[in-house]
């Protein structure tokens, strides 16, 4: 599991790439950053869990280890793009062996 989460590390954000900036960041750049972001939000809404934030934050791009970074520009329909995180998600749960870890 960790070996295919280092995946991110070196899949740049498409984006980034498709226009041309210099260094883009990863998609474990963007992902770190969007947690740290949730972390230190100094005013959170009335009955938003910051500690689900964070670990949503952390994980909200992790089926692009299997799948890349798919943005509209790539002309994946949005149901395909659903049902390709979604099989890259579960292999992903299995290989932590389910349960409230997966």
């Amino acid at each position: 599991f960790l070996t295919l989460c280092y995946r991110l590390k070196t899949t740049k954000r498409a984006g980034w790439v498709r226009r041309g900036v210099p260094g883009p960041e990863s998609v474990a750049d963007h992902m770190y950053r969007m947690g740290v972001m949730a972390l230190v939000a100094a005013d959170l809404p009335a009955g938003v869990n910051r500690d689900r934030c964070v670990k949503m934050a952390i994980v909200h791009d992790i089926a692009e280890a299997i799948v890349g970074d798919i943005t509209p520009a790539d002309g994946v329909p949005k149901e395909e793009k659903s049902r390709r995180e979604k099989e890259a998600l579960d292999h992903m749960c299995a290989l932590l062996g389910g349960g409230s870890r997966g």
